[in-house]
């Protein structure tokens, strides 16, 4: 019975034996052909990392932006060239004004005292030339009348030394003296006439405006009309008044300034671009514009020019040893230079605030990625009503 039994189980253990390694040898092929889907998400993520990362560098050369740039301008402080004691102040802080408008005026009283002053110097020189006019006059005509008593005198002496030669009865030897005595007499008077008026043409000098005299006269009035027109101090240029902090009866000292005239006449955009958006750029270049204070709207301009340099560290003091930097981490802080961008599209010159923020962008060529940056520029050029 033992050996029946043993014979009539080992076959029914092996037909239940045959499934469960058929089912054990399936489940293997069955997990390979399932793929993970943590490591399919795992192997996209990191696919979309590299190509973006690979965009990020492409668009940073070809397409730089920045949002380091700010309005740039003139800003320039209003110095008085005269002194004395402000008497009006017609404009206000923060007004805008107009090329020529009157900012600030001075007392002139002063300044036209010596105007008058000046004038009156003027005419005195050219009396004196007159004068001196007179006075040369006076010694050509002595002159004159000097060599027309020569002319006699000569005369005189000849005819006298001619009679005596040809008969010294007729006419004495003292007669004769008394003649070229005379003669010798009328020379020395035409030498003296000439020599005063040689020291009147001297005193004269040059006749009318060459006259030093009333070059002289003419220069202090010019300088006493100018300190009189500088007495009233004007705008440059169109523009606006800041740093006005000042009233009536305030002394004004020459070379000391009054307040700040802000330009409008002359803005651009200063762009802080890092060395990496630099390879591409050049003048020209055209590049889009967000400015906070103009939110919705996105201007057009063009590069002006690139900086070529900017400051280092401090040079060390003479005596002491150097300071050295020491940079952490394994990536430096890349260093930024000014790019200098002027708008093309009107804007109001409320807009055009000396410091306010702005967003560039630069195409520097005809690439797949310009629509994605205008795109970008717009939807920032809405969200800044929300800055």
């Amino acid at each position: 019975m033992s050996d029946t039994d043993g014979q009539t189980e080992g076959p029914a253990e092996t037909a239940a034996e045959e499934p469960g390694a058929a089912a054990a040898a399936e489940e293997p092929t069955e997990k390979q052909g399932k793929r993970d889907p943590v490591r399919l998400a795992t192997l996209l993520i990191l696919a979309l990392c590299v190509f973006f990362f690979g965009m990020y560098v492409w668009a940073d050369r070809v397409m730089p932006y920045t949002d380091q740039a700010r309005i740039s301008g003139y800003a320039v402080p209003i110095v008085p060239q005269v002194g004395g004691y402000i008497t009006s102040i017609p404009v206000n802080l923060h007004e805008n004004v107009q090329a020529g408008q009157t900012l600030v005026e001075i007392d002139t009283l002063q300044y036209q005292i010596a105007v008058r002053a000046a004038r009156a110097q003027l005419d005195n020189a050219i009396q004196q030339i007159e004068g001196a006019t007179a006075s040369v006059e006076a010694a050509a005509a002595g002159v004159a009348a000097a060599r027309a008593q020569e002319d006699i005198a000569r005369r005189d002496f000849e005819r006298i030394s001619s009679i005596r030669e040809r008969d010294p009865s007729a006419i004495s030897q003292a007669d004769r003296d008394r003649a070229e005595a005379g003669y010798l007499g009328a020379v020395a008077s035409v030498e003296a006439a000439e020599a005063d008026l040689k020291r009147a043409e001297a005193t004269l000098g040059p006749t009318g405006a060459d006259n030093p005299s009333v070059r002289a006269a003419m220069a202090s009035l010019e300088q006493a009309e100018f300190n009189l027109a500088r007495a009233t101090i004007t705008a440059p240029s169109s523009g606006a008044i800041e740093s006005l902090y000042l009233d009536v009866g305030h002394f004004a000292s020459p070379g000391q300034p009054l307040l700040t005239f802000v330009s409008t006449a002359g803005t651009w955009i200063t762009a802080d671009m890092r060395e990496n958006n630099l390879e591409n750029l050049e003048p020209g270049t055209p590049v889009e514009v967000l400015l906070d204070v103009a939110p919705g709207r996105v201007f057009n301009g063009v590069v002006r020019s690139i900086g070529y340099g900017v400051s280092g560290k401090s040079p060390d003091n003479r005596g002491t040893l150097p300071t050295v930097s020491t940079t952490t981490g394994w990536l430096r802080q890349p260093q930024q230079f000014p790019v200098i961008v002027d708008l093309e599209d009107p804007i109001s010159p409320e807009d055009l605030r000396i410091g306010a923020q702005a967003s560039v962008i630069a195409y520097t060529g005809d690439y797949i990625l310009n629509p994605i940056g205008r795109l970008v520029m717009r939807l920032n050029a809405w969200l800044s009503y929300l800055r």
